[in-house]
């Protein structure tokens, strides 16, 4: 079965959203990567198939623009296809539709297939299934960026437990999201609503690193951040906000 662009349906469960009733961005990175999965799987190059020959999928990049933040019970659709295909990374694109089923917003993903145990990209020939899946439909929004350095304060220290790690042996990419999602206060959230999320992973974070995330306001509403493990950059992330209006 070839499908090449497929919508997924899911409702905002209690546990997705914050004190606003709003999906998190956590849990919206979650259901993203959920319908990534999904569709991988249906096309036959999904984790479970590419298990089979000691390998799997990991994220490189991720960009997430959104105007609206589904609500606590709201049914969300998120349609999923690949862009294109290079040697050795897939980007994959997203479009996320309200319970209206109104486009509320886009999202671009950039993945590597690699071998579980060097650790090294595998080239994408060797999928030779995958070619035949690919939309090449754009969204309207920008490339994941490539982002620097961040030389801000660190405010957040910790070690990589039990429950950080997925079944690729490293941190989940959750886990990233809510480190980076902490650095803001309850008052921030209630007066600024998320615009733009970028994440880069340069590195992996297993059991046992010690993680220092750093953050800082690079420009008016937007904050820049770095997730260092034992000393080693593993990722760098940057949001833009932009001001909620009071109401009248």
């Amino acid at each position: 079965m070839n499908l090449l662009k497929t919508s997924y349906t899911f409702q905002v469960s209690p546990q997705s959203v914050d004190f606003r009733y709003k999906i998190t961005l956590p849990a919206l990175t979650d259901l993203l990567l959920t319908a990534a999965g999904y569709n991988a799987d249906e096309n036959g190059f999904g984790i479970r198939t590419l298990q089979q020959n000691n390998s799997s999928w990991v994220l490189l990049r991720l960009a997430i623009e959104l105007h609206e933040f589904p609500e606590q019970y709201e049914e969300l659709s998120i349609e999923t296809w690949i862009h294109d295909i290079g040697r050795v990374n897939t980007s994959r694109n997203f479009r996320i539709r309200n319970n209206r089923q109104e486009i509320i917003g886009y999202a671009i993903s950039n993945w590597a297939m690699i071998d579980m145990q060097t650790r090294r990209a595998i080239d994408l020939n060797s999928l030779p299934t995958i070619k035949a899946c690919v939309a090449g439909d754009p969204v309207p929004i920008e490339k994941p960026a490539k982002l620097g350095p961040v030389e801000g304060e660190p405010f957040e220290q910790l070690k990589v437990r039990y429950s950080h790690i997925d079944i690729n042996q490293h941190v989940n990419t959750m886990r990233y999201v809510e480190w980076i999602s902490n650095y803001f206060d309850p008052v921030h959230y209630t007066s600024h609503q998320l615009k733009r999320f970028d994440i880069n992973f340069m590195s992996e974070l297993v059991f046992g690193d010690e993680v220092v995330v750093t953050g800082q306001s690079t420009e008016q509403h937007e904050y820049s951040f770095e997730i260092k493990g034992n000393n080693n950059t593993s990722c760098r992330a940057r949001l833009l906000f932009q001001p909620i209006r009071p109401s009248l």
